[in-house]
Parts: C-alpha cells; structure tokens; sequence
C-alpha cells in the first residue's frame, strides 16, 4: 500500500482581539494586510529561519522552498524535519543497517503548501500537505499567528480547518461513487482466511465497493453520519473491524477521494494518495499544485456564493 498522501484546507480571516468577526484585510488600524503579510512571512522563513524560542519545539525544523509568492497567492513546499533522536536505516531488501542516524541529524521531507486570497472577499485560503501522517501546518500556523499579531497589534489571524463533510461540509451534498474500507496491520489471519494460505506477517486489507456505472452509494454528508452514528466511528465487516474508510465523490465534474473515518487528525482530510509520485517518492510538484488549486476553487465556490447570499 503506498505511503499515505493527504491534503488540508484552511480559511484565514483577521479579526480584532477576543472579538470573531471578521474584518475586511485593509481595516483601519491594521498595519500589514493579510495577504502581505502572508508574502512576507514565506520569504523571511524561507531556506534559513530564526530558531522557535518554544523549547518543546527545538528539535522540529522547517523552512520554506516557494515557487510562487505574491500578496494573492504562495506556493512551493515546506521542508520539514525532526532532530533529537538516533535510528538505524537499513535497506528494505537486505534488512542491513546502511547508516546510523545521530541525534543532530534531521530527515527533511518536502510537503507542499499553497496560500491564495480570492480578489474580492474577507478571506484567503491555505492547504497543506502530509505525508505518512507527518504534518507541518500546526508549527507555521502557530508562528504565523503570534507574528501577525506582533506586525498589527489588536488584530489576530484566525485559521480555521475547513472539513469536506459534518457541520457544512463543503462536499456533504457530493454523491458517492465508490466506498473504500481500510484496515491497516491487520492479523495475517485475514489474509490466511482468504487466500487460503499461510502468510507470515500482518497485512493491510481493504474492501472496495463501488457503484454501478449510473448509480451512487448516497451522499457523503449522509454516509458519514449514518457509519459514524451506528458503530461509533468504525466498521465491521465479516469479523474484520475496518477504523478508516475513504469514499470516492463526484464534484465540479471531477472525481476526488476524502477520509470519512480515522484518526481525529485523519478524518476529513482529502486523501491525494493515488497521485502521481516522483522517484524520491513524494508526489510530482506539478500534479499536486495542479490538485491543490482545484480543490482551492471548489471551497471558494462554495464559501464565496454562501457569503454573497
């Protein structure tokens, strides 16, 4: 099973200390706007970067690579890393250790971000990527905030996680085409059962379910809250409990893949794992700021006509 692609949306709006309101990004009294603020930021944290004053976040390390950065719209990735710890890497072929890693060194994974600010309105958007599960975004939002509010005293940026199903879910009213049931490190007694065979080591097992070429399984605001509500947030299946399940939906004429069950950082986010990897691995750059900018108009598509009502 490939290593697991994900991708979060965020909306950012400015509001005035302790108040939730939004203003508009040229207020009065705001010293820097938002979407300034948001360029300068990815070029002061960009390659080198003042070190985090907040002990418990030492050994985390990570700088901006952008291919694009003006006021309206930022993208690149974010390279990302944790130090502070020793491993052994050994070669999956061979199970020799190739190198022994020192606490001072850091892996750097590149994970792609994208800021964008629609002409026009009192917000801006921000995805960010992840990676195994590995993910930077609550690190750069939490430096993000504290400058912001530093450059415009009495005014604070607010980042709120936009989930494509639950309460305005911007995908809920999206019919399901196909339904994907995943259960990961599951006993190899599962595949023995099925296989008819002996297997020596955990496995990961999936169940896909699809519907017929016209025909769709429901609504994914339906579907998630009908598994949700009667088994508690998981699945069972023919003995099997499956704890993530990834629906395919129809929207804007493309079809996308979103968690519906997971881990509470896993659910909901829209899960880009069949996109197209370079030989390092990691997706293609072009293919997912290709995917990030389409789901970014499909959110402001939805939030924009709610906000002209």
């Amino acid at each position: 099973m490939p290593t697991k692609v994900g991708i979060r949306i965020y909306q950012l709006t400015v509001c005035r200390t302790r108040h939730r309101k939004s203003l508009p990004f040229d207020a009065e009294g705001i010293a820097v706007t938002l979407p300034e603020f948001v360029r300068s930021f990815v070029s002061r944290n960009a390659v080198s970067r003042e070190a985090t004053p907040d002990e418990s976040e030492r050994d985390r390390h990570w700088y901006f690579q952008h291919r694009v950065n003006t006021a309206g719209n930022s993208k690149g990735v974010v390279q990302y890393g944790i130090s502070g710890f020793e491993s052994d890497l050994i070669n999956s072929q061979t199970n020799v250790s190739e190198f022994r890693r020192k606490t001072t060194h850091v892996e750097i994974i590149p994970l792609f971000y994208e800021y964008w600010f629609p002409p026009g309105f009192n917000h801006g958007f921000a995805a960010f990527q992840s990676f195994a599960a590995r993910s930077c975004v609550e690190l750069v939002s939490a430096k993000m905030r504290d400058d912001f509010g530093k450059r415009n005293p009495g005014f604070s940026l607010h980042f709120k996680k936009l989930l494509p199903t639950g309460t305005g879910g911007i995908y809920d009213a999206a019919p399901v085409k196909g339904l994907r049931l995943i259960r990961r490190n599951a006993s190899s007694d599962v595949a023995d059962r099925y296989l008819n065979t002996h297997v020596d080591q955990g496995v990961d097992f999936q169940i896909v379910i699809n519907a017929r070429r016209k025909g769709i399984l429901g609504s994914l605001g339906d579907l998630t809250s009908s598994m949700k509500a009667a088994n508690g947030g998981v699945v069972k299946h023919d003995g099997v409990i499956f704890n993530e399940a990834v629906a395919e939906i129809e929207f804007g004429g493309q079809r996308r893949r979103v968690g519906m069950l997971g881990s509470n950082s896993e659910a909901g986010v829209i899960d880009l794992t069949g996109i197209k990897r370079a030989s390092n691995g990691h997706p293609v750059y072009a293919e997912i700021s290709k995917e990030s900018t389409s789901l970014l108009t499909d959110f402001q598509t939805v939030i924009g006509k709610s906000k002209q009502q």
